[in-house]
C-alpha cells in the first residue's frame, strides 16, 4: 500500500487526499502526523523509497527523481510537510540510485499529491489576504480562530448552518477545552477590525455577495466562502 503522510496542519489537504484515496483505483493510505514527529518519521523508514514534498518543491523536480529511483510502488511513502520544516531533510542524506524503470502510477499519484497540496496553499494564502484586507492581524488568536473556521465551513458546509458546532470543532482543533473562550477572541477580533473600516472596503472585497448589513461572525465566514469559490472557479476557467 502507498502512504501519504502529511506533517502539516491542513485540513482541507488531508481531507481532499482522503477523497482522492477513495475514489482511487490504487491502495492508498492517507494519515496525519503532528510536524514535530517529522524527525521520528525520516529516521524509521527507508529513505530511498520517501518521496518528500513541501510548498517550495516543484512538481516537474519531483517527476525528474522518480524516473531515478529504484523503488516499488507499494513501499513509497509520500511526506508533505511545511516548507519551514525543511531543515530537518537537509541534515539527512539521501540516496538515489539511477534506474531508467519506474512505475507511471505512482507519478500520477505524486502529482495528484502535489496538485492537491497547491490548491489548499493557494487557498490558505487567499483566506490571508481577506484577514489582512479586513484588519485582522494573524498574530491574534482570534484571527487564528477564524481562519480555522473559514477553513473547517469550506471543507463542511453544514458546519456554517450551525455556529455552535462549527466554534467546538475550532476549540478542539486548537485543543481548548472551553469553547466559550473561542467564541469570545473571534467576535472581539472581528468586531474590532470591522470597526476600523468603512463600508465601501468591505463591498471591494466581497462585492455584491455583501448587502450592506452589519457583519456577524458567521455572515463573514459565509462571505468569504463564497469570495473563496468564485476563486475557485475563476481558476478553473483561466
Amino acid at each position: 500500500m502507498l502512504k501519504v503522510i502529511i506533517a502539516i496542519d491542513n485540513d482541507i489537504l488531508y481531507n481532499s487526499l482522503s477523497q482522492i484515496a477513495l475514489q482511487s483505483k490504487e491502495k492508498i493510505e492517507v494519515t496525519k502526523e503532528s510536524p514535530d514527529k517529522l524527525h521520528s518519521i525520516i529516521c524509521k523508514n527507508k529513505r530511498e523509497n520517501l518521496i518528500i514534498l513541501d510548498s517550495f518543491t516543484s512538481v516537474t523536480f519531483c517527476l525528474n527523481i522518480l524516473k531515478n529511483l529504484n523503488i516499488n510502488k507499494q513501499n513509497v511513502i509520500i511526506l508533505v510537510i511545511d516548507s519551514n520544516s525543511m531543515s530537518n531533510i537537509y541534515n539527512s542524506k539521501f540516496h538515489f540510485p539511477r534506474n531508467s524503470n519506474y512505475d507511471s502510477s505512482l507519478i500520477d499519484i505524486v502529482k495528484l499529491v502535489s496538485d492537491s497540496l497547491k490548491v489548499s496553499l493557494e487557498l490558505e494564502q487567499n483566506i490571508d489576504q481577506i484577514l489582512w484586507k479586513i484588519g485582522l492581524t494573524s498574530y491574534t488568536k482570534g484571527t487564528t480562530y477564524i481562519k480555522d473556521a473559514i477553513l473547517l465551513s469550506y471543507n463542511n458546509r453544514r458546519l456554517l448552518l450551525e455556529t455552535r458546532m462549527l466554534i467546538k470543532h475550532v476549540a478542539t482543533k486548537n485543543n481548548i477545552e472551553n469553547d466559550k473562550v473561542v467564541r469570545s477572541d473571534m467576535d472581539r477580533a472581528l468586531n474590532n477590525a470591522i470597526d476600523l473600516i468603512n463600508t465601501d472596503t468591505i463591498y471591494n472585497i466581497f462585492g455584491d455577495d455583501y448587502d450592506g448589513r452589519k457583519i456577524s461572525l458567521r455572515y463573514f465566514i459565509d462571505l468569504c466562502i463564497r469570495f473563496l469559490e468564485k476563486q475557485r472557479y475563476s481558476c478553473i476557467k483561466n
